[in-house]
């Protein structure tokens, strides 16, 4: 069974960007305790209001489990008036995944 990256790219009034801050670091820390969640990052970009989620699960059912829990739910019912527009999500299906040797590699070579 291959694990999920979800991505999503949310965009934030920027009048309301600590109300999606607070929001969004609830969304963060529920997710990470969530069986199968091996990590969730929130970042604000420079564009005031844009915001990069990007979390990994150990399955699609992890994931999809995910979806039904009080901290994701609480989530949906209260973002929608904080944007300006409909998160773009996109979630990849991860067969296998190579990590660098050395966590600075100046060589190519040197992943994997």
């Amino acid at each position: 069974m291959s694990g999920v990256v979800l991505v999503a790219q949310v965009h934030g009034q920027v009048g309301r960007l600590d109300e999606l801050k607070g929001l969004l670091a609830d969304l963060a820390a529920s997710a990470r305790r969530d069986p199968g969640c091996e990590s969730y990052h929130v970042a604000f970009a420079d564009e005031p209001g844009e915001c990069l989620l990007v979390g990994s699960w150990k399955s699609e059912d992890a994931l999809r489990a995910h979806y039904r829990t009080d901290g994701y739910l609480r989530y949906r019912s209260a973002v929608g008036e904080l944007l300006t527009r409909p998160s773009d999500v996109v979630v990849h299906h991860v067969s296998a995944t190579v990590r660098a040797r050395d966590p600075n590699p100046p060589d190519p070579s040197l992943l994997g």
